[in-house]
């Protein structure tokens, strides 16, 4: 019950950056297309800034939907086996992502 809780908090948090990132995400790809803003920083910040804390918080922000469809299926009898499989998978799929980003 507690890591829900805590996964509750961290997700409220992580969903604004979250969206904070991908509106920055479109203003600086209009930035490149539109010349909303200087081509070559919106380019720079649009492809060397942004998409790592876009995987990341993204990543974030599917841990507990994971970890409440692991709950729905009952696949575990304890909660904590419930928490300890959503957050292994939800980080090896983060580690899996940023390795696939600097390769």
């Amino acid at each position: 019950m507690f890591a829900g809780k805590v996964l509750s908090k961290i997700d409220k948090f992580g969903v604004w950056v979250l969206l904070s990132i991908v509106l920055a995400f479109i203003f600086t790809g209009y930035g490149m297309t539109k010349h909303l803003m200087d081509p070559l920083a919106a380019k720079y910040i649009h492809t060397q800034i942004l998409p790592l804390p876009l995987l990341i918080f993204f990543c974030i922000h599917i841990l507990k939907a994971v970890r409440n469809q692991f709950k729905k299926w009952n696949i575990f009898k304890n909660e904590a086996l419930v928490d300890a499989y959503s957050y292994a998978i939800t980080l090896i799929v983060t580690l899996v992502l940023i390795w696939m980003y600097f390769r």
